[in-house]
């Protein structure tokens, strides 16, 4: 195997571990001033995608996509491997806020992206082990069930049929997940390597005649303008995609709040364990915590978990903190104990943290503003890997001016409140994911639901 991208002392992500020697291409940093018609900061998803459909749009505009470290650094290399639409948590606000037409527009468009998804790895040759088997969403105590079945309600009464409720028994046949009650699958979702879908977008976009550039970091941005520490870029549009590292950008610490994740994988497990734990597909599995954790088998076998506790590092830093990873990688080996008995002394090969990127309202957004030709798109909260190919398909119809019916869902020019300012952000954050972490441990405990849990953190949130 050839030397992981990740940085050198960085604990080291499973993808980019991993990753195919044809995909670790490194690329030259900008030698100078230089100009382009549009300029995309950062070459992760949002990045690499919204320069992707720029190139089916206008492929007259010359384009220019400028990374600080290299392609897929960031969330991009460093994720759980779900490409999910699913969005529990997004869709019930969505309703609430915009009201259920519109709910359903966003979430029928979501759908429909996993579709434009394998659409463009068939056509782009790009391998990233996609098994489209869906999901399976687990509960395990009777809280877990009551906020299942409020789910499944929810999704009924806006007509979304897609997702099944299964006994106890019919979990198991599915997945032998220990303690299930009830389940509920759905088939929105595929279980890929992500890091192998940057690597490979980003090759595409070179060969439709897009430049890609690393070890290159923006450190001013203003209308038609791109000043970076190699040299300095003019642009007709300059375009953010930076996701949790906006922070970093001067003007910019309070816009998106980084939110570090943690996962773990085993060595390859042997067939036998696979059948004796029944998971013969590669269906993605997670339980119903409030602080949840997420599973999947990998292409070669292994199993992988994360969740179970996010973090914050005061001044929206997106590297993780030591001090609190042990204690989350110990609740991730306990849950993978609890799920799979079997697989509880499997030995571990990988461990790593990532941060996706969180607006204060909790929604995702797509701006661009034609007068100043200043765009930025962001903010999933989690569910990135699906959602970047809407925001960028919806980002170049924005800059090229072609009508897409991407342009006219919610997320279209909305602009979230700022975060607070420090240290009242720090203590927000981390006050409820103390909050959810305690509700979890009540309803572990006693089988009930926390009282007011949801309640305050919805009022936090």
């Amino acid at each position: 195997m050839t030397a992981s991208l990740d940085a050198p002392g960085r604990p080291a992500s499973l993808w980019l571990d991993t990753l195919p020697a044809s995909l670790r291409t490194r690329r030259p940093a900008l030698s100078g001033d230089t100009r382009a018609d549009v300029v995309v900061i950062g070459a992760g998803f949002t990045g690499l995608w919204t320069a992707y459909y720029l190139t089916e749009l206008a492929p007259q505009t010359s384009v220019l996509v400028i990374e600080a470290e290299h392609v897929a650094y960031g969330a991009s290399g460093r994720n759980g491997g779900w490409c999910t639409t699913e969005m529990p948590a997004l869709l019930a606000n969505l309703v609430q806020r915009y009201g259920p037409m519109d709910a359903m527009r966003f979430f029928r468009a979501g759908q429909r992206t996993l579709d434009e998804i394998e659409r463009v790895l068939a056509a782009e040759d790009i391998d990233c082990g996609w098994r489209r088997d869906g999901s399976l969403y687990v509960a395990r105590t009777p809280p877990q069930v009551a906020r299942l079945r409020a789910w499944q309600d929810m999704r009924l009464k806006l007509g979304i049929t897609d997702m099944t409720l299964l006994s106890a028994a019919e979990t198991s046949e599915r997945v032998g997940i220990a303690g299930a009650l009830l389940s509920g699958f759905t088939p929105q979702c595929a279980a890929v390597q992500p890091a192998a879908i940057a690597a490979g977008l980003a090759q595409a976009v070179e060969r439709r005649g897009v430049t890609v550039v690393e070890g290159t970091r923006a450190i001013e941005l203003r209308p038609g303008v791109v000043v970076t520490d190699r040299g300095t870029i003019r642009a007709r549009s300059v375009l953010c995609t930076t996701e949790a590292y906006t922070a970093g950008l001067p003007g910019h610490a309070r816009r998106v709040l980084p939110v570090i994740s943690r996962a773990l994988a085993t060595e390859p497990l042997p067939e036998q364990l696979w059948r004796e734990v029944g998971w013969r597909d590669r269906v993605t599995v997670a339980d119903s915590r409030h602080q949840f954790a997420y599973f999947q088998r990998t292409a070669d076998d292994r199993l992988l978990v994360g969740g179970r506790g996010s973090g914050y590092r005061t001044g929206s830093r997106p590297q993780a903190a030591d001090r609190s990873g042990e204690r989350v990688y110990a609740r991730l080996r306990e849950s993978l104990a609890e799920s799979f008995p079997a697989l509880a002394d499997a030995p571990v090969s990988h461990r790593w943290s990532g941060a996706y990127g969180m607006h204060r309202d909790g929604e995702p957004g797509v701006v661009y503003d034609r007068d100043s030709g200043l765009g930025h798109a962001g903010g999933y909260g989690g569910e990135g890997i699906a959602l970047s190919n809407l925001a960028g398909r919806t980002l170049a119809a924005l800059v090229t001016g072609v009508k897409r019916p991407e342009t006219r869902l919610f997320w279209t020019g909305h602009l979230s409140r700022r975060w607070e300012p420090e240290p009242l952000r720090t203590i927000g954050v981390r006050g409820v994911s103390a909050l959810a972490t305690a509700a979890d441990r009540y309803e572990d405990r006693f089988r009930r639901t926390a009282p007011l849990a949801g309640a305050v953190m919805r009022t936090v949130l």
